[in-house]
């Protein structure tokens, strides 16, 4: 890594802080300066600056992760191939929800989680690494997104009114689109309606290598509705439909991991995730705060060349009621509830193909159909004590799979505790401990729907679990250099743990000679199997924030050490798309808003290289800029430019996925090269 570089930033960006001096009246533009709370802090959530990622313009749900330390974006440029680790973890192994629904789910082994979303109607984008007895599946922590109400358009009591936002990358000569309109009435009734776009061509690495099968077109409808103080109630209903499609290489090397070098190997590829959502809450006095979300996703995959489709549907209910208890010397508050989530995956291929098994006879194989259904019940709850806060909470889960290798079922307890004591009004430690589990794994629904004629499973199938633990410290200290300024400190040390890892088992060859560890190949399962090792991702982050006025510099960094090769999987949990690689990386960023109306960002992010028996990779450092431009406070128009890869840097993520041998090959995709990014935005 190019710690010379990093260095050089920091010390230019440290030594001019202390002299500037900025105006205290600020416009609307300024919405992208975070708020800061002094006093105890929430402790093991970590909420996105979305108004930061808007300036840096970010243009997928991706782009608004790919600068946080703990999280790192692998793939490449294509928009099939990407997934997010946080933590060194996978994002299968989250609690990914949209509005409340389900998201995430793996497609295929060479396809990355369907995540796509406009990241302009998102409000809220929380990273939840701290346990939480509500959040299903939740092995490596949760990650919610919630979108925007029609109120939340609202400038200057114009109740009604749009925007209009247009865009071009050049690296990828995208064309990019949206158009959002919303009308609040009667007050308490809003609705809000979006629809955008993105047309993008193969991108250029940072030698102006073009990346085959990385082309799309992208497009997002959302349409919700609000109905808000109708006697205590509240009602939301939410529809959002992401498509994505492209010229893309289903499997093998040149899909999500190593090159494509031949044209002949692209199909055209369309997948479209479809959400529903319908929330209703409820309160009068402290003891009934009622929350019932009820929640549909369906993913579609369509192999338009190959004429084959293949289905996945999520239908869900979650029902939880708050309970708040004060006295003079304590404060609880005690969620109750439950959920229950039914999931089936269906493909219109019901055949598939002849192998040979280790004796040479021939095995016919074939698509099943999968269901699984859970039920769960579960408490949480904060109990506060003068300075102290202890969270404490269990989770029920009872699981039930069935494959074509035969039906599967458990049932698990998952407790977790927290504490949290406030020093003083400046700074507060916690530590935190919980538990997890899930049923289906990261076992991709296409894979796990093809399975080999007369294979049974040949052990009882385990559901999942984690364990994961925290300990950290949150300092806040205002006035530390000059009377308005707020400078704030932050350390964690975690660990997570995974057991009773889900691993597929084939064991057939194909008539090309390719014998199947696990099901690569497109070739059929024989097996699904507990690993009896433990997948541990451990490390620590540190974090360095200072703001004045209109100016604002952080700098983090994270350590992770992981063990993602254990024998059982027979290669790396990366290739799995369970665990990530270990990573040291840094953060650094500053803004400012130079005059007013003008607004500027700088960030580096720096990977030291990677060189031990899991892999063999070299570290980077990447810039970005960007600007936005607002000509006066009630102007409607605005303006943005930003470059990411200022320096045209050639690299790739420590996760993304090569073709050969991890250790010697050089046959992995690298990231996008240089690309200016120009767009405007007018609100009506």
């Amino acid at each position: 890594m190019s710690y010379t570089v990093l260095s050089t930033a920091l010390s230019v960006t440290f030594a001019v802080m202390p002299g500037l001096v900025f105006a205290e009246d600020q416009g609307e533009w300024t919405e992208l300066e975070p708020v800061v709370v002094m006093g105890q802090q929430e402790v093991g959530s970590e909420k996105i600056d979305l108004g930061q990622k808007q300036l840096q313009q970010a243009n997928s749900f991706f782009d608004t992760l790919k600068n946080e330390p703990s999280v790192d974006v692998a793939g490449g440029g294509a928009s099939n191939a990407k997934r997010i680790y946080v933590r060194g973890v996978e994002s299968s192994t989250l609690d990914i929800t949209l509005d409340g629904a389900t998201q995430g789910k793996n497609i295929f082994q060479h396809r990355g989680n369907e995540l796509g979303i406009n990241p302009d109607i998102l409000k809220v984008v929380d990273v939840q690494t701290a346990p939480d007895a509500s959040n299903a599946g939740a092995l490596g922590g949760a990650l919610s997104m919630t979108t925007k109400d029609a109120k939340d358009f609202v400038e200057d009591d114009k109740t009604s009114g749009g925007r209009v936002k247009a865009g071009y990358n050049s690296n990828t000569q995208s064309k990019l689109g949206a158009l959002t309109a919303y009308s609040v009435f009667d007050e308490d009734f809003g609705v809000v309606f979006s629809a955008s776009g993105v047309n993008s061509e193969n991108y250029e690495d940072g030698n102006d290598q073009e990346m085959l099968g990385t082309a799309y077109d992208d497009r997002n409808y959302f349409l919700k509705f609000n109905a808000d103080d109708m006697n205590g109630h509240d009602l939301s209903a939410t529809f959002n439909q992401n498509s994505n499609s492209g010229e893309m290489q289903w499997g093998r090397t040149g899909s999500d991991k190593g090159l494509n070098v031949d044209p002949a190997s692209l199909e055209e590829i369309s997948s479209t995730t479809t959400t529903y959502g319908l929330q209703h809450r409820y309160s009068e006095g402290q003891l009934l705060n009622l929350d019932t979300n009820l929640y549909f996703t369906n993913i579609l995959v369509d192999r338009v060349d190959a004429e084959n489709e293949y289905e996945n549907d999520n239908i869900g209910l979650k029902v939880q009621n708050v309970f708040y208890f004060d006295t003079s010397s304590m404060k609880s508050d005690l969620t109750i509830g439950f959920q229950i989530d039914d999931e089936s995956s269906t493909s219109d291929q019901e055949t598939g193909s002849t192998y040979k098994d280790e004796n040479g006879l021939d095995v016919n194989s074939g698509y099943a159909q999968i269901d699984s259904d859970s039920k769960a019940l579960f408490l949480q709850a904060v109990t506060s004590v003068n300075d102290f806060d202890i969270s404490y909470g269990v989770r029920w889960d009872d699981y039930n799979l069935e494959t074509g290798l035969g039906e599967e079922s458990d049932s698990t307890l998952s407790p977790n505790l927290g504490v949290s004591y406030q020093i003083n009004q400046r700074s507060n430690v916690y530590a935190n401990y919980g538990q997890a589990s899930r049923m289906t794994g990261t076992i991709p629904f296409t894979w796990m729907m093809h399975v080999a004629d007369g294979y049974r499973y040949s052990s009882d199938l385990k559901a999942e679990k984690s364990a994961r633990s925290e300990i950290g410290y949150n300092f806040t200290q205002g006035s530390l250099f000059k009377s308005k300024d707020t400078f704030m400190f932050e350390a964690s040390i975690f660990r997570t743990e995974i057991d009773d890892v889900i691993l597929s088992k084939s064991g057939l060859t194909n008539k090309g000679g390719k014998t199947s560890v696990a099901g690569e190949a497109g070739i059929a399962l024989t097996d699904m199997v507990n690993s009896d090792e433990t997948n541990i991702s451990e490390g620590y982050e540190l974090k360095v924030s200072y703001f004045i006025d209109d100016y604002h510099a952080s700098i983090a960094y994270m350590d992770l050490d992981t063990n993602t090769t254990i024998e059982s999987a027979g290669e790396p949990l990366t290739i799995r798309r369970i665990a990530g690689f270990d990573s040291k990386k840094v953060v650094l960023n500053a803004g400012m808003e130079v005059m007013e109306g003008l607004t500027l960002d700088y960030t580096v992010t720096g990977v030291a290289g990677i060189d031990n028996d899991q892999l063999k990779r070299g570290g980077y450092a990447v810039h970005d800029i960007s600007a936005m431009y607002q000509p006066s406070q009630n102007s409607p128009w605005a303006f943005y430019a930003a470059v990411h890869n200022l320096t045209n840097k050639y690299y790739a993520p420590h996760t993304t996925l090569v073709g050969g041998d991890f250790q010697t090959s050089d046959n992995y995709r690298r990231e996008v090269g240089r690309d200016i990014r120009l767009s405007t935005e007018y609100k009506f």
